[in-house]
């Protein structure tokens, strides 16, 4: 990964993704943080279909998913149709983004505060579903893995032994996971029963999301050096 100076201050315009580009601009997102965080295991991943990523010798595959809340993938839904509405519909999205508790403010959306339990449920549901899939992800592929993003730190839960708490529920199905929170990233594997944690500088972490973001708006190919 190479993390340019052209990438680190390239300036976007305001106006959200539209919400057809949200699940791509994550597998992106995903891809860059991989690549960035565990370079020894990750370096040939590219994108792909089921599953998302998937490495060049075809052994590697990693599946993305969103593991935030439901009410906040709504209303971020809501907000990204928000610039490119009629007067009227716009007034028709701000009220369904604030009947779910949020708000937008110009280009600012506020989402509603989550907690504890709520968090933990909407990582395991997201991890649950996936689950349920695996078996096609893992044809060919010896070693399959699931990102579960989500968008708070994980140091506001410091006791939270997540990968524990999903082992129950993989029925042998994916032989690792990972979180990938505000930065930084978690990743369990199954089979030893560890962890390894990567802290992520905010200016990094910044960097590869413009990165995602490039790529998914055209302005860089995936094919781009930067990439490698």
């Amino acid at each position: 990964m190479r993390l340019t100076d052209d990438i680190r201050n390239y300036q976007f315009s305001p106006t959200p993704l539209q919400s057809q580009q949200h699940k791509t601009y994550r597998e992106y997102e995903a891809l860059a943080v991989l690549k960035y965080s565990f370079p020894e295991m990750f370096s040939s991943l590219h994108k792909a279909e089921e599953p998302d990523l998937q490495d060049s010798a075809g052994e590697i595959g990693v599946e993305v998913t969103w593991g935030g809340s439901p009410v906040n993938e709504l209303i971020n839904s809501e907000s990204a149709k928000y610039p490119h509405a009629t007067e009227e519909n716009k007034e028709k999205i701000l009220n369904r983004i604030r009947e779910h508790g949020g708000d937008r403010i110009g280009p600012i959306t506020s989402f509603p505060l989550g907690t504890e339990d709520a968090d933990k449920t909407n990582i395991l549901r997201a991890f649950q579903n996936k689950v349920q899939k695996a078996e096609k992800y893992k044809q060919g592929f010896s070693n399959i893995g699931l990102v579960i993003t989500i968008d708070i730190p994980l140091s506001i839960y410091p006791d939270y032994d997540w990968g524990k708490e999903l082992e129950p529920y993989n029925n042998n199905m994916f032989n690792f996971a990972i979180l990938l929170h505000m930065l930084g990233v978690s990743m369990y594997d199954f089979r030893t029963k560890e962890y390894t944690n990567k802290d992520i500088p905010k200016e990094d972490w910044c960097a590869l999301r413009k990165l995602s973001r490039m790529t998914v708006e055209g302005i860089i190919s995936d094919a781009d050096p930067t990439w490698n």
